[in-house]
């Protein structure tokens, strides 16, 4: 009896022995007042803590995790009492900074980047900046056309910059940057005019052309918007929309903000009285030289003021200022309050946070600012990160999972050998991530031609090709489109009337608002700076109402593909 029990025994720790896969989702949702005046549904803005949230030998394709960001929505949809998803689909502006499996260049020592993601209907139309989005869920990579084929979100968004790059794998940062503030957000310019019927369709467009803004050291100002398009047309299969969509509607005020963490790699291993040990893939958050960590500042709503200064502007009035006015007139900042830490193991596990981290008063009222607490979270690979503590415990019969020092992990765990990314590598495998093209139809060798595709040549781009070197290891070739005849507003269903009202309206912003001018007020944290390779000036000739658009991207140092030649 005697050796059969032992024998049991042996079974028993043998088989809790083996290290399983398992995934942190260090989770937080950030407190703001719902203070924003119902009126000041024009437009958003924050700043977010740009910063590395994984080792350098940790950067590849089976990590995800965002930065702080919200989820921008159209109140004609959202604030409806009856709102579901299945009755009325999904609209958003949800895009932000952050570290992104599907993309191709990464730096390591600089690896978020910024993408748009603005999802019209559903996620069937996707887009993630100019030339860049996602046609399907299986996004068609090895298709004839790559997909430029399909009116479903790379064409979504028209690059309004004259003076910034946005290549067609995000948009990257200063190599070397860390713990600086990203200020960005949408507001609503009236550079259209609404009509009554979309694409030959009795679906009516609004004039709503959402406008991405950035606040950079070395850039601020207007970078691109969604066309009226882009979000109409899911109305034309759906008439209980007409006129609700982003094209028509205004932001759902007092937006939640979050950081969205998708998956970091764990392994986890259970003891023989039930207690499960884990261990994480090592995972850092910012902190400053007082040692408070500063995650997001300044979330920020606006008011119509600069819609009606640019609709006077644009009927022969005096031109509009760059700057989008005062806080506590025309920008209402909203007020900070207590957030939640949603950290948890396994997807429904919580893990207790209180131990290592808790949240503080800073002297930036607006800013979500939090205190390290013991001796579980260490400094990182450099003195401004802090890495979360590594290994936590779930006591049998437990239901919350706390973190532990690696002194208290069983030897015979083997937790203490994992090492990441390596071990991690065959736990996670990104199908649905599979790559969008980093190439345009410009490219010589792209032969797949029908009417969508057609306009990246007809009338096709008026100088070019260029090429840019970026921080993160690739060069991008790009070509200067006036801007009424590129790619996206020539499939944005708008005549020749149409295309040259917004023509003349661009060129007015182009002569009048410069990447150096004050739109927002600045945060109290230093602001970051983009990748220098980004920043373009116009040739001679084009300084206004041309626009350079990114048409293929590639490792640096590779040849090219030998682009056509254009000086129109």
């Amino acid at each position: 009896m005697k050796l059969r029990y032992l024998i049991f025994s042996m079974l028993v720790m043998s088989a809790s022995a083996q290290l399983e896969k398992a995934t942190f989702k260090p989770y937080m949702h950030f407190g703001y007042e719902a203070d924003s005046p119902q009126s000041h549904n024009r437009g958003a803005f924050h700043y977010v803590n740009v910063h590395n949230t994984v080792y350098p030998d940790s950067v590849g394709s089976f990590y995800q995790s965002g930065l702080f960001h919200t989820w921008y929505r159209p109140v004609e949809i959202y604030g409806k009492d009856d709102y579901s998803r299945d009755k009325y689909g999904y609209h958003c502006m949800e895009g932000g900074a952050g570290y992104k499996p599907y993309l191709h260049f990464r730096s390591q020592k600089t690896p978020q980047k910024f993408t748009t993601g603005a999802v019209a209907g559903g996620f069937g139309s996707f887009s993630n900046g100019p030339g860049q989005g996602v046609p399907s869920f299986e996004r068609a990579k090895n298709s004839p056309s790559l997909g430029w084929d399909k009116n479903l979100g790379r064409y979504g968004a028209a690059q309004l910059s004259n003076r910034l790059i946005y290549p067609l794998d995000g948009v990257g940062f200063k190599e070397g940057s860390n713990n600086q503030m990203l200020g960005y957000g949408y507001y609503a310019l009236p550079l259209t005019e609404p009509k009554s019927s979309t694409a030959g369709t009795d679906a009516p467009s609004g004039n709503h052309c959402w406008t991405l803004f950035f606040n950079t050291k070395n850039f601020s100002g207007p970078v691109c918007f969604f066309t009226p398009y882009h979000w109409a047309k899911y109305s034309i299969e759906n008439p209980h929309l007409h006129g609700q969509c982003l094209d028509s509607s205004f932001l759902k005020v007092n937006s939640v903000y979050q950081r969205e963490t998708n998956v970091i790699p764990a392994k986890q291993w259970t003891a023989a009285n039930g207690d499960v040990y884990y261990r994480i893939s090592p995972y850092t958050l910012p902190v400053d030289k007082d040692g408070i960590t500063r995650l997001g500042s300044m979330p920020m709503t606006f008011d119509s003021t600069k819609w009606d200064q640019l609709e006077a502007w644009f009927s022969g009035g005096q031109p509009a200022p760059a700057g989008f006015g005062a806080i506590g007139k025309e920008i209402h900042l909203r007020k900070n309050k207590t957030a939640f830490f949603n950290f948890r193991m396994n997807k429904t596990i919580r893990v207790d946070t209180k131990d290592f981290i808790t949240q503080v008063k800073d002297s930036d009222p607006s800013a979500s600012a939090y205190r390290w607490n013991g001796t579980l979270a260490t400094q990182a690979y450099r003195p401004d990160l802090v890495k979360l503590p590594e290994y936590y415990c779930l006591k049998n019969g437990s239901k919350t999972i706390v973190a532990i020092p690696e002194r208290d992990v069983p030897r015979e765990s083997k937790l203490t050998k994992v090492d990441f990314p390596a071990d991690a590598r065959e736990d996670f495998e990104f199908d649905g991530f599979t790559n969008d093209p980093i190439t345009t139809p410009l490219n010589p060798e792209y032969t797949y031609s029908d009417k969508v595709v057609d306009v990246w040549k007809t009338p096709g781009p008026v100088a070019g090709p260029f090429v840019t070197r970026l921080s993160d290891g690739s060069q991008v070739v790009y070509y200067w489109y006036k801007f009424n005849e590129q790619p996206a507003i020539l499939n944005s269903h708008m005549d020749d009337a149409e295309r040259e009202l917004i023509q003349k309206r661009v060129e007015l912003i182009h002569r009048h608002w410069s990447k150096d001018d004050q739109y927002f007020p600045d945060p109290a944290q230093e602001l970051i700076a983009l990748d220098d390779g980004l920043i373009v000036t116009p040739p001679k000739g084009l300084e206004a109402g041309y626009v350079p658009i990114c048409v293929h991207q590639q490792l640096a140092g590779e040849k090219l593909p030998d682009f056509k030649t254009v000086r129109r």
